[in-house]
């Protein structure tokens, strides 16, 4: 079966690091896994006004292209809603796979953020979802969505923002807040001795459970 991971911005790039990142997934399941970029969206999604213009934009690619299962691999995970309501098929957004994984491998989660603005939105989403209470904190890197995407480069970014959300704030499990941060989780975790949770991967792990177990709507489970 397959299960289409679509990035909703227009970086060739990002989506080349999510697919490295998603490698020894595909490797571990016989579904799939297919990353997408989608075309006419801005480079980096970093404002509220870049999730309002893809939102819709999602939602229709999710509805024209044929997956069993879909990822919304931006972290604001814009137009989630709308595209669960084209599609009877399981679709996952990475912020929200992201936050569900870090509540059972930790009581406290951090957020590693791109800058002030996707703080407020992961908030938001964090408060509507009802977690508010296992939040530690959500510290930005201050940094772009191609910025963050050079792995070397935002190394010592990162791993500041992670100490500080570890040692501050109590965050046990820490979550990268870009779907372009992937390649940041194995470095993390054995610098800071948290659990790292890569939002990608978190909802691709989702995805291949919802059609291992056959968790579609109207399906009989044999």
């Amino acid at each position: 079966m397959k299960i289409a991971v679509l990035n909703p911005n227009s970086s060739e790039a990002v989506t080349r690091s999510m697919a490295a990142c998603l490698e020894g997934q595909q490797a571990l399941t016989g579904h799939r896994i297919e990353c997408h970029t989608l075309a006419g969206a801005p480079e980096g999604i970093e404002s509220d006004a870049d999730v309002a213009l893809v939102a819709p934009m999602v939602a229709d690619w999710v509805a024209r292209h044929e997956a069993d299962a879909y990822v919304i691999a931006c972290f604001s995970d814009p137009g989630l809603a709308a595209a669960r309501k084209a599609v009877a098929k399981p679709v996952f957004g990475i912020a929200e796979s992201a936050y569900v994984r870090a509540l059972v491998l930790g009581e406290r989660f951090g957020v590693i953020s791109l800058g002030p603005s996707s703080i407020a939105r992961h908030r938001a989403m964090i408060e509507r979802l009802g977690l508010i209470a296992r939040l530690g904190g959500d510290r930005a890197v201050d940094m772009s969505v191609a910025e963050a995407n050079d792995a070397a480069a935002a190394r010592a970014a990162v791993r500041t923002v992670a100490q500080v959300l570890r040692d501050e704030d109590g965050a046990e499990v820490l979550i990268l807040g870009c779907a372009g941060m992937g390649q940041q989780r194995g470095p993390l975790q054995a610098e800071t001795g948290c659990i790292v949770v890569d939002p990608v991967q978190a909802a691709v792990s989702d995805a291949i459970q919802a059609l291992d177990m056959n968790y579609v709507k109207g399906a009989v489970h044999a």
